[in-house]
């Protein structure tokens, strides 16, 4: 299935949350420039072959991470691809209440600093390997109270 396709069907179930539109200040990323759409992946789990898990932040213009949940073994990376404008991705306490870490481990963020607002162009990616254990609960900072929340469960082994 597409990615298209895969999307349709998706947001067909789903019920579509307004999104914030409006000028803003001028993005600031610091991703890199993608060489391909992904497709993102409906199951939880790597692709063989892949090395990242692929999750798609903000698909057809949508507040949501898909999939919202993604489980890897510790070591394992998660690529998020910003298909629409205006997402970053992150794990530090200031950007939402929402955000949790195992203890002790550094938070993440697609932005430098505590710029929480700061995001990330359409069709950038950015990456992350995961190498402590536990729940990771991540948001995008402009819409984490319009429900733009994901989880990365890293296992050991």
């Amino acid at each position: 299935m597409d990615r298209r396709t895969f999307c349709a069907r998706l947001a067909a179930g789903i019920a579509v949350t307004a999104g914030c539109a409006g000028d803003g200040p001028t993005p600031t990323t610091f991703s890199t420039p993608p060489t391909e759409t992904p497709t993102p992946s409906p199951t939880p789990s790597p692709t063989a072959g892949s090395g990242a898990v692929e999750v798609a932040a903000g698909p057809e213009g949508r507040l949501r991470f898909v999939p919202e949940e993604v489980e890897i073994p510790v070591g394992g990376t998660v690529r998020w691809t910003f298909e629409s404008p205006g997402h970053n991705v992150t794990s530090k306490p200031g950007a939402s209440e929402k955000v949790r870490n195992p203890e002790g481990v550094e938070p993440f963020a697609s932005y430098e600093g505590d710029q929480h607002f700061s995001v990330d162009p359409e069709g950038s990616t950015y990456e992350h390997t995961f190498t402590v254990p536990g729940e990771y609960v991540y948001v995008c900072a402009p819409h984490a109270d319009q429900g733009m929340v994901g989880t990365v469960v890293v296992t050991e082994g």
